[in-house]
């Protein structure tokens, strides 16, 4: 293991963009192409454009180190276009070095890695594989910024994130991990309204319905989107598996939408959604033919919340599938052949302005810049899985004390996953075997 992976082992680095992929094992590996991800797609969030432009240096340290860990040629940055002044600090850092930009439009999903390396180097990952199989690593530029603090002996302790929607002061700032949602809040000023919220956690699209605010924000934090309870977001998140399958199976009408913005589709995977749809009217080997459709799905949910124009839900359809798939353990062979991008794929992307105004959300379309004064919560309870793969095993007691940075979580030898450390100073008050919560001092 390369000295710099097994600090970023030490520091508990995980893919901050995504589900949270422990990253020492991603950089444990040669690769040919770093690719920095700063596409930040999703509506309403800036914490990647905002952490960009305020540490600059740190996310160019993050890709030198991973580029040397890994022993690639070229590191590229792709950010999009329109934030013109983090592209002009990094043009200057860059100079006369080996690291790239790629300047990306400003549409939805261009933060998929699959559509990033794509664009950025004109390589498709192959079915069943992964971004190392054409030789490519890629990372948000949140991960570099955690690998070049790791560099310097300091582990993950907070997250980057952007509160946005009905909130009286919309912001992006840093946190400890483990801080409550509801403490987060009264930081940014409250709301704007006494009605019911609910929170889009991860954002508008990809994200995840919220309604208990005293949970915590994890490394993987992105950002939340507070809405009013009556939103149309929350009404289709809020819908059960069995209503999506009814209503689907009887009003879908084959118009294939949702396959023709799919951006999988436009890459040329073998993914088609309205076929999918077909599938919630049969049952065996009928349902497992259709649903074969749904395995390159990436969940974008491009397809339910923009293309469909029934408001139907095509991608619970798909995830519906590849569960079915997988629980039955049904085997997927690709089609032999040759993996090439759709014709139109250049010309079917959706611009983050009409998804914006298709989603609802023009009205709390708000700047949210870095909020720069520290933020320290009353407590902080930090899950001790925020990963990929087994839980970290706790090392402290109830009682003790710890502070900012100390171990508090490990992952025993050989197993996937990421060590958790503490993010406040504090007094230990509760353990167990899902979170450690810890009182500031």
């Amino acid at each position: 293991m390369h000295p710099i992976v097994k600090k970023v082992q030490d520091a508990g680095v995980v893919g901050a963009g995504g589900a949270g992929f422990p990253a020492h094992l991603k950089y444990n590996t040669n690769a040919e192409i770093v690719l920095a991800n700063g596409a930040e797609c999703e509506p309403l969030l800036y914490k990647d454009k905002e952490l960009m432009r305020l540490f600059p240096n740190e996310v160019k340290k993050g890709m030198e180190l991973v580029a040397k860990a890994v022993s690639a040629s070229r590191s590229i940055l792709g950010v999009k276009s329109k934030n013109k002044d983090v592209i002009g600090q990094f043009r200057g850092l860059f100079g006369g070095t080996k690291h790239e930009i790629f300047e990306m439009g400003d549409y939805y999903p261009a933060g998929d890695e699959y559509v990033l390396i794509y664009e950025a180097v004109g390589r498709l990952v192959p079915y069943g594989g992964y971004p190392i199989h054409i030789g490519c690593v890629v990372s948000n530029v949140e991960t570099l910024l955690n690998v070049a603090l790791a560099d310097s002996g300091v582990p993950v302790t907070e997250t980057f994130l952007t509160v946005n929607g009905v909130i009286k002061n919309p912001m992006t700032i840093k946190v400890p991990i483990g801080t409550p949602l509801n403490e987060i809040i009264e930081f940014a000023g409250g709301l704007t309204t006494s009605e019911p919220v609910a929170a889009l956690a991860g954002g508008a699209m990809m994200g995840q319905l919220q309604t208990d605010f005293t949970l915590p924000v994890t490394k993987t934090s992105a950002g939340f989107i507070f809405v009013p309870m009556d939103h149309t977001l929350v009404r289709r998140r809020s819908e059960s598996l069995s209503e999506m399958k009814k209503i689907g199976q009887s009003a879908c009408d084959q118009c294939t939408y949702c396959t023709e913005f799919c951006p999988r589709y436009l890459l040329g995977y073998h993914i088609e959604p309205h076929k999918v749809m077909r599938s919630l009217g049969f049952a065996g080997e009928k349902d497992d033919f259709w649903g074969n459709y749904a395995v390159n799905c990436c969940e974008c949910n491009l397809c339910s919340l923009y293309a469909c124009p029934e408001d139907l839900d095509p991608k619970q359809a798909c995830v519906r599938s590849k569960k079915n798939i997988k629980l039955k353990g049904l085997s997927y062979t690709p089609p032999e052949t040759e993996l090439a991008a759709h014709p139109m794929q250049e010309h079917r992307k959706v611009s983050i302005h009409k998804l914006t105004r298709k989603l609802g959300l023009l009205p709390y379309n708000q700047k949210a810049d870095f909020h720069l004064d520290r933020f320290i919560p009353t407590h902080v309870n930090i899950p001790l899985s925020q990963h990929i793969g087994v839980p970290a095993t706790p090392i402290v007691n109830e009682g003790s004390e710890v502070s900012i940075g100390q171990m508090i979580g490990q992952i025993p030898d050989g197993e996937m996953g990421a060590h958790v450390h503490a993010s406040i100073n504090g007094l230990v008050k509760s353990v167990t075997n899902d979170n450690i919560m810890i009182e500031a001092k």
